[in-house]
């Protein structure tokens, strides 16, 4: 009776410490039309601290991204019961907008080891009341996620994974938790390795090289991607990527998952390799490589990034049903997300995504000798000669096109 007590006593004390410090060291935040309680030194320092509780204020954008994509794919869902999961949930920003502001979600399912963050997104989901629909998990992710990967419906609709650093240790554990036809949104930011600083470790991670080139932010999507679609392929299921992004050192993935082992066994015909020249900027893809072959414009030896995702990375049609969606209110806030957020997918509609680099304006007028023409002169230029051509979501100063690069000289000296 005693140690019962005594017990007792610890967690009333424990509760109590955690209210003072959430009272303490929080405040509250409004993010799209959602209350939060975020920890204070978040919003004043240029790098977020972990501690208390992780948040960052700079990624309003991507949250703001993934709120219209989840909007449109559960407006679509014939699922009887829509669940999401944020297994680095923190202080609950993404999750507590997903329950505010996509209103069609029934339960929302918070995961975080960090036990005051948890604290701070159970008060936050009061101030919002949208406790109801909300549970909560202090775990760590892999077991988290596993306790919902059985086949007795205990799957969710959308899986949010968005670690600090590599989310490679957890897609195995997110494609076992995922439903038939769900959607996951996974984030990247170990951009060095990612983006050509460690290809070994890239190697390791994506099982895939990496690259430092001028495009490699989209390298990098693309061997992230790569290590899904292995990954599904090996528990036969089968991915169709719907929308990507990249921002600084932020890369960030929507994959629709399906059970599907045929469709597995052609998980190949998504997967090849880039071939780099770093004497003269040539650039293609191949499906196999052989060490051997020189560039056929200067003779130089390539260098090769992959494998990796050579396909298609949007679902036009479904980001055209994105763009449609009106803001969940008539408030300044979801005017301005959606304005912001336009203009991205805009450019990702007429994008030519199944060409896996882009040409910076620069790279060309320096070859050129010349001041850098504007992307729609070398675009119209490019078009005009037969070629293909569009503007990048990857970079707001270069270009996509299925010229090489001395074809596009050869255009622009004309």
């Amino acid at each position: 009776m005693i140690i019962i007590l005594i017990i007792q006593s610890i967690i009333v004390y424990a509760k109590e410490s955690f209210i003072l410090m959430i009272s303490e060291d929080f405040m509250e935040s409004i993010e799209g039309n959602t209350r939060l309680l975020v920890p204070a030194a978040s919003l004043t320092k240029k790098v977020p601290p972990k501690t208390p509780a992780f948040f960052n204020p700079a990624a309003k954008l991507n949250r703001d991204i993934s709120i219209l994509l989840y909007r449109t794919f559960i407006s679509e869902c014939k699922r009887h019961t829509k669940t999401f999961a944020d297994a680095f949930s923190g202080i609950g920003a993404r999750a507590l907008r997903v329950a505010v502001e996509v209103p069609e979600m029934e339960n929302i399912y918070l995961n975080d080891i960090n036990i005051l963050a948890i604290e701070a997104a159970k008060k936050a989901a009061e101030l919002n009341g949208v406790e109801e629909k909300c549970y909560y998990s202090i775990n760590e992710v892999c077991k988290f996620l596993t306790q919902h990967s059985t086949r007795n419906g205990e799957r969710f609709t959308i899986i949010d994974l968005d670690p600090f650093g590599t989310p490679a240790p957890f897609v195995d554990c997110v494609l076992r938790s995922i439903l038939d036809g769900g959607l996951i949104s996974i984030t990247a930011t170990d951009t060095t390795v990612l983006c050509g600083v460690y290809p070994v470790i890239c190697c390791r991670r994506y099982y895939g090289r990496s690259l430092n080139t001028n495009y490699t932010n989209e390298i990098a999507l693309r061997l992230v991607i790569s290590l899904i679609a292995l990954t599904a392929a090996r528990l036969d299921l089968a991915i169709e990527p719907i929308f990507v992004h990249a921002n600084l050192h932020y890369l960030r993935i929507y994959v629709k998952v399906f059970v599907s082992s045929s469709k597995a066994n052609k998980v190949y015909d998504n997967i090849g390799y880039l071939r780099h020249c770093f004497r003269c900027g040539n650039r293609n893809v191949v499906e196999r490589y052989i060490m051997s072959e020189v560039c056929d414009i200067c003779g130089n030896s390539f260098s090769v990034a992959g494998q990796m995702w050579i396909n298609k990375l949007f679902d036009k049609d479904f980001i055209g049903r994105l763009v449609s969606h009106e803001p969940i209110n008539n408030g300044t806030q979801g005017k301005h997300m959606m304005d912001r957020s336009k203009k991205l997918l805009s450019i990702c509609m007429d994008e030519l995504d199944d060409i896996p680099f882009y040409f910076r304006g620069d790279e060309i007028a320096s070859k050129l000798r010349i001041n850098p023409y504007s992307l729609q002169t070398v675009i119209e230029k490019l078009s005009a000669s037969g070629y293909r051509a569009s503007k990048t979501s990857f970079n707001p100063s270069a270009f996509k096109t299925n010229a090489r690069i001395d074809e596009i000289l050869d255009v622009l000296r004309k």
